[in-house]
Parts: structure tokens; C-alpha cells; sequence
């Protein structure tokens, strides 16, 4: 009887990750999952409870990884370095090929369509970490002199939220990077129009 070969758990949830930001949670099949991450349909189901389970693996992979490198963080008060970050979304050069499939979290929002619990859970996970990048930069950016000490810092944070979003479905309908470049550089515009004059 033929063994069948170990697979990195690691690595194997790296590429479920990208077949789910490619495919889909529901156009994703099993054979596929196992052609391409070599999960086995056994061990996908004994190590790792079934292809919700990996999936919801995948996630919290995506936003670890999100949170680490993709994540606002901007803390030195200049709104250039805000709308430089929208605008950078745009350019395939900076992003890597997979990014012009939008953002997996938000790709699973619109999928799920807020059924399920546990994908809800990484959204609000999602939502604190991109609300709160944006709040600490315009709330530096206040501090800083460089928008108005009546700048309505939770609601622009919000306005940015909402950006992102937008944004990534954009890029996501054309699975082109460079498809959202004219609303990042509206929303680049909108951003450097908040400095006091």
C-alpha cells in the first residue's frame, strides 16, 4: 500500500488561503483543495474538521498576515502618508499578484452575506483593526495641527472604513489591481483636502 506523503500544516493552509481568495468558499470543491494544497479529503476532515473548518484557518491566516503587513498604521500625522496607502493599492507593483482578487475577508463578507457566526467574528476582528488604523492616524494627525481640532476624527475613520471596502470590491469585479486606481486617487484627493489651510 502506497503511504500517502505528509504536508506541511503550515504551508497547506498558506495554499487554501489562496485558493479560497481565488475560488470562493462555495466554488471551491474538495478535489480541488486536495489536488492543490495535497490535504487529502481524510486528513481534511481528521486534522483539520472539513473544508469550513481549513477555510476559517485560511481566514485567521489572511488577518494575521493583514495585521502584520497590510494593516493602516500610520502614526506620523501627515494625511500624504494616509492617501499614499490607498493610492498604493492600486499599483500591481507593489501588491503581489494575488491582491488583484480585492481582499479575502471582505470577498467572504459578500459571500457569506452575514450567515455565518463564525466568519462574522473575523469581520468585526477585521473591521476594529482597519477603523482603528485609520482613527490613530487622523487622531495623530489632529494632534499634530495638521487637520482641524474640529476634524470629526470617528467619523472620517469611518468614511476610510467604508473606502477600503469600496475600494477592494472594485478591484475585485475586474481581478485587476490597477481597476481602483481612479477611486484611490479620488480617495487620495479627498484625504490631502482635510489638511488646515
Amino acid at each position: 500500500m502506497a503511504r500517502s506523503k505528509k504536508v506541511d500544516p503550515e504551508a497547506a493552509v498558506q495554499a487554501a488561503m489562496m485558493l479560497f481568495w481565488k475560488q470562493g468558499y462555495m466554488g471551491l470543491g474538495t478535489r480541488q483543495i486536495e489536488e492543490e494544497t495535497g490535504i487529502t479529503r481524510f486528513t481534511l476532515q481528521t486534522s483539520y474538521g472539513g473544508k469550513m473548518q481549513l477555510f476559517l484557518a485560511a481566514l485567521d491566516t489572511y488577518l494575521n498576515i493583514f495585521e502584520t503587513h497590510g494593516c493602516p498604521n500610520m502614526s506620523d500625522g501627515d494625511l500624504n502618508t494616509i492617501a499614499s496607502w490607498f493610492e498604493a493599492r492600486t499599483e500591481p507593483e507593489t501588491f503581489a499578484d494575488i491582491a488583484c482578487y480585492g481582499c479575502l475577508m471582505l470577498n467572504s463578507l459578500v459571500e457569506f452575506a452575514a450567515q455565518d457566526r463564525q466568519v462574522n467574528l473575523r469581520r468585526e476582528r477585521f473591521y476594529r483593526m482597519v477603523r482603528s488604523g485609520f482613527y490613530s492616524a487622523l487622531r495623530a494627525a489632529q494632534q499634530k495641527g495638521t487637520v482641524s481640532s474640529k476634524f470629526d476624527v470617528d467619523a472620517m475613520a469611518e468614511v476610510l472604513l467604508s473606502s477600503t471596502i469600496g475600494l477592494n470590491i472594485v478591484i475585485r469585479s475586474a481581478a485587476d489591481n490597477s481597476a481602483g486606481q481612479k477611486s484611490a486617487q479620488s480617495i487620495g484627493i479627498l484625504v490631502r483636502s482635510w489638511a488646515v489651510s
